[in-house]
This record gives C-alpha cells, sequence and structure tokens, in this order.
C-alpha cells in the first residue's frame, strides 16, 4: 500500500534534490493509464506539489511522478532498501517478499509498484526501510534481542550497516514531509498531541484468487517517533479492518 511511497518519492529526490516543489495536475480523481485501467484517488485532487502529493497520499500525483523515472531507477532503489530480499533475521522461513525482475514488468508496473500493488513486503522490510529514514540513510542488519544481561552483559547486539541508501539531506527532507503527513494529510487522526511523530499510512487491497478484493485490506501506518530525533520505528498494521474502517487514518493510525 501506500506506506511503499517512500520508493518514488526518494526516487525523485535522488534525481533532483528539489523536487518536492514540483506540480503535477492530479485529474480531479480519475485518471485513465495506458493500459485502459482507471487510477482513482480517494479524494479528487487538482494541482499538487510533490510534498502535497506524498501528504495526501494521492495514486495519480504519484503515477504522474514516475512518468519522469525509468523503471531501473525504482527497480535499483526497492532492491537497494532490501525489498525482495531476506532481511538476514534468524529465521528459517523468513519471507522475501515479492519484487519481479525488471524483465518481466509491464508497461504499468512502475506505476503500481509506486503505489504500493504488484508488490510483496514484509513489515520488518518496510520497517528497516522507515530506519534508513531515521537514521540519516543507512540500511542496518536487523536484531531480535538488543541485549542479555545477568549482573554483567552477556550478549548486546551490533549496529551494523548494510549500506547507505539514501543522503542525509534526503533523509532531512522527507523527515519534515512525513511530519506534515501527520499534521495535515492522511494521518492526522493520530491527535497526539505533545508528541513529535511523522509517518505514512496505507491501505493495501488483499490479492484473492488472482485479483484485488474490494473488501478485503491491509491497513498500516509506519512511523517514526520523535520525528525530530529518531528513536523508534513503529509499523502498525490491521489485517482485515471492519469495512467502513478499512482506511489506515481510521483504524491503523489510531
Amino acid at each position: 500500500g501506500s506506506t511503499f511511497k517512500i520508493i518514488p518519492i526518494l526516487a525523485s529526490l535522488i534525481k533532483d534534490n528539489n523536487s518536492l516543489t514540483n506540480k503535477y495536475y492530479c485529474e480531479n480523481g480519475i485518471y485513465n493509464l495506458t493500459n485502459k485501467n482507471k487510477l482513482r484517488d480517494h479524494e479528487p485532487n487538482d494541482t499538487l506539489s510533490l510534498k502535497e502529493i506524498f501528504i495526501h497520499s494521492s495514486n495519480i500525483g504519484i503515477s504522474k511522478t514516475v512518468q519522469d523515472l525509468d523503471n531501473m531507477d525504482i527497480y535499483k532503489l526497492c532492491k537497494n532498501f532490501g525489498f525482495g530480499t531476506k532481511t538476514g533475521l534468524p529465521f528459517k522461513n523468513e519471507s522475501m517478499g515479492k519484487l519481479r525482475d525488471l524483465k518481466n514488468w509491464s508497461k504499468t508496473s512502475k506505476t503500481y509498484i509506486s503505489i504500493g500493488q504488484e508488490i510483496g513486503v514484509t513489515n520488518i522490510q518496510l520497517a528497516l526501510a522507515y530506519c534508513a529514514i531515521a537514521n540519516g540513510g543507512y540500511l542496518i542488519r536487523p536484531n531480535i534481542i538488543k541485549k542479555i544481561s545477568d549482573n554483567s552483559i552477556i550478549y548486546k547486539r551490533k549496529i551494523e550497516p548494510i549500506r547507505q541508501v539514501i543522503d542525509l539531506e534526503q533523509s532531512k527532507q522527507l523527515l519534515k514531509v512525513l511530519t506534515e503527513v501527520v499534521d495535515f494529510g492522511t494521518a492526522k487522526n493520530l491527535n497526539l498531541k505533545g508528541y513529535n511523530v511523522g509517518g505514512k499510512t496505507g491501505t493495501a487491497q488483499k490479492f484473492i484468487n488472482g485479483q484485488y478484493s474490494h473488501s478485503e485490506f491491509i491497513a498500516s501506518f509506519a512511523s517514526i517517533f520523535p520525528i525530530n530525533n529518531p528513536k523508534y520505528v513503529i509499523i502498525v498494521s490491521i489485517d482485515s479492518p471492519y469495512y467502513g474502517k478499512h482506511w489506515a487514518n481510521e483504524s491503523a493510525v489510531p
């Protein structure tokens, strides 16, 4: 779902560090794609900046944004952030998620992947991506246990950067936008006054029997706290919330 929209936003920032001010016509809520399918927004918008597109989670705006990017730009950034790859947690059956090889992408794959469809991610992969935004740009190897102590410390985790995925300036820019998602955008239902939280909502249609469901969803909120001096990344996902409360801002956010 839309928690994945960090990827096209970052791809745009990598190409042009001033891209958040670029403006796109959002078609007032309905947009015809090249495959003759319609792309819809949950509320109509006219013209929005890239920052506003992210804050209000416009699918159409994101689709316009990625027209300026190559398939390889999106694919490489997905791989760089660890999507489609096991994170290295000590589980035998950790999922890799789903990221198809570039040769298997259709003409519209770039658009759908950028809004969080045609791709499957685990919450630990998503958490690591938001950690990279929070810590200044480094993908970190995950651990389950922080430390074990019995009067003295028996075990303490090592912080192991895998690679740098974005630079510090790109990290800072996105942290500011994630703050505005909570203050003015799709996560404003949080209503935690006095707490500096930033994050991104996502309402993902479940893929059932070969097609996207119109009644079964996974609602998620990927959050960073405190956003002005990050310490924690928290991902909240609700599997099949009651329809009518299926939007992330009505379920996962509160």
